[in-house]
């Protein structure tokens, strides 16, 4: 038997349907979260979609105060999407989640898959895809165990440094950071061959991918 699920996070089109059948399979804690992600753009199916599966879950779960709340995910820039949805994984990292990713736009679906990719989870997440037209749904194994993020404490604090001040040199990141010019160097040349920095002239950049983890 499955442990009880302390959040539950889906992505939402125009039909409820999947995600109702999806949610009515899980066992959730008292005062869990259910996660709706939807395109930040206005659509009235995706409205009605979303009254309507908040209504069933609410006769669902009536006797254990979930907690309801839908994220608005902007999706006009793939890197900016995968940086909303990650930052709210890693809120939930330390947590028992299910995924499913039955419903919504499929850049949707995708950029939520990507940012679970670039979260380290404590419980492996559990993640379900409906069939379209079908009542059967797949279970995708944990391939986040496999595509582990190598980035060090320092690599991650150079990401956040370059997406708060733009463009630095190895002297200004080593100045703020404190560190020796070599080890800055040897940081940055790094984050260039994975492709997470791009390099102009004696400035360092982000690039779209390094933006994600920023």
């Amino acid at each position: 038997m499955t442990e009880p699920l302390d959040a539950l996070v889906m992505t939402l089109g125009f039909e409820p349907g999947p995600l109702i059948r999806a949610t009515a399979s899980y066992s959730l804690r008292p005062k869990a979260s259910i996660v709706v992600l939807t395109p930040s753009f206005k659509d009235e199916r995706v409205e009605r979609a979303y009254l309507e599966l908040r209504k069933i879950c609410g006769i669902l779960f009536k006797d254990i105060e979930v907690n309801f709340q839908k994220i608005e995910v902007n999706l006009s820039d793939f890197s900016t999407a995968v940086k909303q949805i990650r930052e709210l994984l890693i809120n939930l990292a330390n947590q028992r989640v299910a995924l499913c990713l039955s419903g919504g736009m499929r850049v949707l679906c995708i950029a939520t898959y990507t940012a679970y990719l670039m979260v380290e989870w404590q419980y492996p997440p559990s993640i379900e895809i409906h069939l379209e037209g079908r009542a059967e749904r797949i279970l995708v194994p944990p391939i986040h165990n496999v595509f582990k993020l190598n980035i060090t404490e320092e690599k991650l604090a150079i990401l956040k440094l370059l997406s708060r001040y733009g463009g630095l040199s190895i002297g200004d990141v080593a100045s703020i950071m404190q560190k020796e010019r070599s080890t800055v160097y040897r940081h940055l040349s790094n984050l260039v061959k994975i492709g997470l920095v791009s390099q102009r002239g004696r400035l360092y950049e982000l690039t779209n991918l390094g933006r994600m983890l920023a």
